[in-house]
């Protein structure tokens, strides 16, 4: 196990940290080292989803408890408060369906959807930690299969 720690690569973490940044998420990183950098898919789907599920984690349970502490400092509330309502009005769906709302949301590649939203909105919308893991990591790899399908589908027809 140390070994493999060891030898991470840099592309390893490349791939690890595009996967982890918003909006882009895996929707981007997976189709990028697929076809601009070539990186077998098996290792950037892998990769990829470890990335995005990390975040969501940090999201649910840090990002999202420390922005409603710093919604009271009068600095940040106005960036806050932006943010979320934001989230609250992009997210209905998971207020209105709960677990499959947010497996929905998360999953269903679109703009401004996907692993910080969801896991922000979860925390908004109360969901139980545990649902929204799960509908989180559900929601990842749901949204991985679609991204990897047209992925390989367009590299197929186009290259």
């Amino acid at each position: 196990m140390l070994n493999l720690i060891l030898n991470i690569d840099n592309q390893f973490l490349e791939i690890l940290f595009m996967s982890m940044i918003p909006i882009g998420e895996l929707r981007f990183s997976i189709p990028y080292f697929i076809l601009k950098e070539q990186v077998m898919w098996q290792k950037v789907f892998i990769v990829s989803i470890l990335g995005n599920i990390f975040i969501g984690i940090l999201v649910l349970y840090i990002i999202a408890p420390v922005m409603f502490f710093l919604k009271k400092n009068r600095y940040f509330y106005k960036i806050i408060n932006y943010i979320l309502n934001r989230t609250r009005s992009k997210s209905l769906i998971i207020n209105n369906y709960k677990l499959m709302g947010l497996i929905l949301f998360v999953g269903i590649p679109l703009p401004l959807t996907g692993v910080w939203t969801g896991a922000l909105a979860s925390y908004l919308f109360s969901m139980s930690r545990k649902r929204a893991m799960l509908g989180i990591v559900l929601g990842v790899l749901l949204s991985s299969f679609i991204v990897l399908f047209i992925t390989l589908a367009g590299k197929k027809v186009l290259f």
